[in-house]
């Protein structure tokens, strides 16, 4: 569990969750805008998922 609260895509997923949440309710806001922040956060996350995933390979531990 303490992992997962150092975690930076967990936090960048809580954050495009709760600003989907909220700007889904705002009334008038632009559709088209959260959801682009939310493709954007998915980029970042994928981002980080690559990164992650080639400092393993080359045999270091990512940071949290």
């Amino acid at each position: 569990m303490s992992s997962l609260l150092h975690s930076r895509k967990f936090w960048l997923a809580v954050f495009g969750v709760a600003q989907s949440l909220v700007l889904h309710f705002v009334p008038g806001f632009p559709s088209e805008v959260w959801q682009s922040i939310d493709a954007l956060v998915i980029a970042v996350i994928a981002g980080i998922a690559l990164e992650d995933s080639a400092l393993k390979l080359s045999g270091r531990e990512p940071q949290a």
